[in-house]
């Protein structure tokens, strides 16, 4: 009896082994079931993203070069005959400004004076043999006559026709001397070939000056001109030579700090190029400098700005929105990044002007302000529009 019990006991033990072996294997099963089923996808994040919106508009480059402000003329004024300074007018003075025609300073010359003197003289010596000679041609013309003779005579001498005429020559002659007597006369006193500032004065009263010798140095002030040497990318961004000059191109001129500034108007520009620079010149004028409000010197170092021709259908951006690959982002329609590579048509202080692909050409578009390189396209975000560039005028 005993013994049945043993194996009572034995069987019942298995069983329960075989029950908790099943078990664990079944829930071991189970879990490993569990793990093999895909984990439901997490759902896509969008990043917040800066953008701005823009529309295609027409925007004109801006072209700045710095340059010299010159005189118009710029004059060293000489003698043209010897003598002495007698005189010096009130306002030749270094500094000052003369009107054209206006008599700077006499010389005194008493052989200039002579030389009038005895011009005058051979005129008056000349007409009066002109007059004799004249006389005595009618004199022999009415002798021939009365004598009969049909015809002309054999010789001129007859009539006094090549006496006549080189008395006449004589004084044709004597009053061309007289002329230039009186021009070397006149030339003894200085006066200003055109409304001028005195920059310079070299002589003073007592002085003995000869023909040639430096009297003062004059810069009309009629205007000022700024000559600009330009590379061929600015003259792309500018209209044609011809538009330049028949309409009288605006040109805004500014003191280097910016505070000042004047309105000047293009001149003339050079039809060729400069073989050491590879440049041309463009030439901007400023009309009566000194009268302008404040006045412009001459020998002032400015800047000079020009409005380029537009150009159509171009994104304004701000420099930050042209990524280190020059590239534009953009958000797509399904709020996904997208971007084209591109290179602007130029660019200034504080934009970038970018012509816009002509498939997005017909309605506004969310522009990244700040893209970065690590970007994906396809990337879901949420854009944030900068309401600072906004209100800055950034898109029409």
């Amino acid at each position: 009896m005993k013994r049945l019990y043993q194996w009572i006991t034995l069987i019942l033990a298995l069983l329960v082994i075989a029950c908790v072996y099943f078990y664990i294997t079944k829930a071991l099963e189970a879990q490993k079931n569990k793990v093999r089923q895909p984990r439901p996808a997490a759902p896509e994040q969008a990043m917040e993203v800066s953008v701005i919106r823009v529309s295609p508009g027409k925007h004109a480059a801006m072209v700045q070069v710095s340059g010299i402000a010159k005189p118009h003329y710029d004059l060293t004024l000489t003698t043209q005959v010897s003598g002495e300074v007698t005189y010096l007018a009130e306002h030749f003075e270094k500094g000052q400004r003369v009107t054209k025609g206006q008599v700077l300073a006499r010389l005194h010359n008493t052989e200039l004076a002579s030389s009038v003197a005895t011009a005058a003289n051979t005129v008056a010596s000349a007409t009066l043999a002109l007059k004799e000679e004249e006389r005595q041609a009618k004199q022999s013309k009415a002798e021939w006559q009365a004598a009969g003779f049909s015809g002309a005579p054999d010789s001129d001498l007859v009539l006094r026709k090549p006496q006549l005429e080189a008395a006449r020559t004589q004084l044709e002659a004597a009053k061309a001397a007289l002329s230039d007597a009186k021009d070397k006369l006149k030339h003894a006193q200085l006066i200003a070939p055109f409304d001028a500032l005195v920059v310079a004065r070299f002589i003073s009263p007592g002085s003995f000056l000869n023909a040639g010798n430096e009297v003062a140095t004059l810069y009309s002030t009629d205007r000022l001109e700024i000559e600009l040497d330009l590379a061929h990318s600015d003259w792309q961004k500018l209209p044609t030579t011809t538009a330049l000059i028949t309409q009288r191109w605006p040109a805004r001129i500014e003191s280097m700090d910016g505070r000042q500034h004047w309105a000047g108007r293009v001149l003339s520009a050079d039809l060729h190029i400069d073989e050491s620079t590879r440049m041309r010149k463009l030439v901007v004028g400023l009309a009566n400098p000194l009268e302008q409000s404040p006045a412009l010197l001459p020998g002032a170092f400015v800047n000079v700005i020009l409005e380029g021709k537009p150009i159509e259908n171009l994104w304004q951006l701000p420099n930050s929105a042209l990524s280190q690959k020059s590239e534009i982002w953009y958000i797509t329609d399904d709020q996904r990044l997208a971007s084209f590579a591109t290179s602007p048509e130029f660019v200034d202080a504080n934009y970038v002007y970018i012509s816009v692909p002509k498939a997005m050409q017909d309605k506004p578009y969310q522009i990244l302000t700040h893209p970065y390189n690590s970007y994906l396209p396809g990337r879901l975000v949420t854009p944030i529009e900068n309401q600072a560039m906004q209100a800055e005028g950034i898109a029409p």
